[in-house]
C-alpha cells in the first residue's frame, strides 16, 4: 500500500506539552492544522503555548506560508482526521485510552493516512491492535522541545508496513 506523502493537513490529537509542540512545529512549516484535545481549556492552553514558542521559531525561520491562524480546534477525533494527511496523536500513557483513540482515529482516517503516536513508553503492537489498517501506524516519539527539535525516534509495530 503507499501512503501519502504529500502533507498539507497536519492532525494533532491531544495538546499537552508535546502535542502543542507538534503543533507549534506544523504550523512554522505552513501546514493547516486540526487539533483535538477534550480537556476542559484545552484550546486556550494550546494557543497560548504555541504564542509562547512562535518568537523562537520566528528566529529559525518559518517556512512560507506560515501562521497561527492556520489552528482550527474541533470537538471531535472524527472531525480532527477526516481530512488529515498526517496524524500525531499526542494523548496521555494510559494504554486503555490508546487503545479507544487509535481505534476511533484508524477508523475515521483516510486509509492511505500515516498515523503517528508520541508514546515513550507503551508498545504499539498493544495500542494499536485494533485499529483499521495498522500497517500505517508508527510511534513518532519527539526530542524536546518538540516545536524547536526536528529528532524524532520512530518505531514500527508488528503489523507496520516497512
Amino acid at each position: 500500500m503507499s501512503f501519502v506523502t504529500e502533507i498539507k493537513t497536519f492532525a494533532a490529537l491531544g495538546s499537552g506539552v508535546i502535542g502543542s509542540g507538534w503543533v507549534a512545529r506544523a504550523l512554522a512549516h505552513g501546514l493547516d492544522v486540526v487539533a483535538w484535545d477534550p480537556a476542559a481549556g484545552a484550546e486556550a492552553q494550546l494557543r497560548g503555548r504555541i504564542a509562547k514558542c512562535w518568537p523562537a521559531l520566528e528566529k529559525q525561520g518559518l517556512k512560507a506560508g506560515a501562521s497561527q491562524s492556520r489552528l482550527r480546534v474541533v470537538v471531535t477525533v472524527e472531525e480532527c482526521v477526516a481530512q488529515a494527511d498526517f496524524i500525531q496523536e499526542s494523548a496521555p500513557e494510559t494504554l486503555s485510552l490508546k487503545i479507544d483513540l487509535h481505534a476511533r482515529i484508524s477508523a475515521a482516517a483516510r486509509p492511505d493516512v500515516l498515523i503517528g503516536s508520541s508514546t515513550s513508553g507503551l508498545l504499539p503492537s498493544e495500542f494499536y491492535a485494533y485499529a483499521k489498517n495498522p500497517e500505517r501506524c508508527v510511534v513518532g516519539h519527539p526530542f524536546n522541545p518538540v516545536y524547536l527539535l526536528p529528532l524524532v525516534e520512530v518505531v514500527g509495530g508488528s503489523k507496520t508496513s516497512p
